[in-house]
């Protein structure tokens, strides 16, 4: 049956958390209590097999670089020199994953969870003490993306992790419509874009540059918070500044500039990337059949918008904001909005900068070019510059530890 047929009249309703919108995010909490975090963990290392093959390539490629660059710690230059990322592989990436999560008993995942601010509040309030949340409350105003994590169980050994995972909860004015359920595929096209691009596995392989209160992990890895210190600790000397909070700074942008590398640089990276951009247009083909199911009413445009607003604010992560695959998403999308005559080159010039502001730092780790004055672009391109030389200290220790 096609999504035309399966159309309910365009009303609000006080949805009941539990029942709609909480069943995915119970199920996911509920999977952490039934299957043994061996299974998990093997499980998510599987699903990133294809992130791991564009890791690899991603440092490969930066190998003649990388050999040349003489302020790279002793440790990399001979794990270089003595052949360790020419024997590195896809495999060996998935074994490191795995031990960091063994070693430190704590494991992060990277697929999203789409809920409701309510049900996120409810199920939060009403779980058991081994359940938190960061945020501890999701904004019902806006969407509010954030972690939920379960402590392992004391008396159980095949649930010895602490596990976190990604949530992302949608505002009232969405989820209180009665056609938009946790099923309906703008929805499942949301969920699927923010899992595609997450970066949050490369803050698994880097856990102890993580907050505790995110994973609570054990068992800190000296050399990765003196890996953290060493390159994030100034980033506001060396680099432009990131609006993420204190310490994670440039942390987080490390972990968005290189998984946007991943996508951009390995021909299985932008199979990734491809799937990506094709989520996205296809949002836009569904918002636009259900403003047409809904009469082409105000409401329907507006709730449509709103889904093509997230999935282009997932987009800026991955790819340059003036960038060709950025501004043909944004005239597709442009032209169901409401009045698309009105949408001229001036108006997608406008609507493009508009999804950007107060998220400038995010996007300009892609462009550069487009820094306010020649000093912060020095500093972007010294960030993008010295990023292979950051990853592959990384990835030279963990080789090595784990060995």
């Amino acid at each position: 049956m096609s999504n035309k047929q399966n159309a309910t009249p365009e009303t609000t309703s006080q949805h009941d958390p539990n029942q709609i919108w909480g069943s995915k995010l119970r199920a996911k909490i509920n999977c952490q209590k039934t299957l043994s975090n061996d299974k998990l963990l093997e499980r998510d290392a599987d699903l990133l097999h294809k992130n791991f093959d564009a890791f690899l390539a991603y440092l490969k490629g930066q190998a003649e670089q990388l050999e040349q660059d003489e302020s790279l710690n002793q440790q990399t230059k001979n794990w270089l020199s003595s052949g360790g990322l020419d024997k590195l592989s896809a495999a060996r990436l998935k074994d490191i994953f795995k031990a960091v999560a063994e070693d430190h008993q704590g494991f992060v995942r990277s697929e999203c969870v789409i809920a409701s601010a309510r049900a996120h509040k409810e199920i939060i309030e009403n779980g058991s003490d081994n359940i938190s949340s960061v945020p501890t409350k999701a904004n019902p105003r806006r969407l509010s993306f954030g972690f939920v994590r379960t402590q392992p169980s004391p008396d159980n050994e095949e649930f010895k992790l602490s596990v976190t995972f990604p949530i992302v909860a949608l505002p009232n004015k969405i989820t209180q419509l009665n056609n938009i359920t946790v099923n309906h595929p703008m929805v499942k096209a949301l969920q699927k874009i923010y899992t595609l691009t997450n970066h949050d596995w490369l803050h698994h392989m880097t856990m102890s540059a993580l907050d505790k209160g995110i994973c609570a992990y054990k068992n800190d890895d000296k050399k990765i918070e003196q890996w953290a210190e060493k390159h994030f600790s100034d980033s506001y000397l060396q680099y432009p500044v990131f609006d993420f909070g204190a310490h994670e700074t440039l942390y987080e942008g490390w972990a968005i500039y290189t998984n946007a590398q991943l996508l951009n640089t390995s021909p299985i990276g932008k199979e990734i990337k491809a799937d990506i951009l094709m989520t996205a247009m296809q949002m836009i083909n569904l918002g636009k059949d259900y403003i047409e199911q809904n009469n082409n009413s105000d409401r329907a445009m507006k709730t449509a918008y709103w889904f093509m607003l997230q999935t282009t604010k997932t987009l800026r992560s991955i790819i340059p904001v003036d960038g060709f695959e950025m501004r043909k998403f944004i005239e597709a999308a442009a032209t169901h909005l409401p009045h698309p005559e009105r949408y001229t080159e001036e108006h997608i010039e406008h609507i493009k900068y508009r999804l950007y502001e107060g998220h400038d730092a995010m996007c300009l780790l892609h462009s550069p070019h487009l820094a306010q004055d020649e000093k912060r672009q020095e500093k972007y391109q010294k960030f993008q510059n010295d990023n292979a030389k950051i990853t592959a200290e990384l990835i030279a220790h963990l080789d090595i530890k784990y060995s």
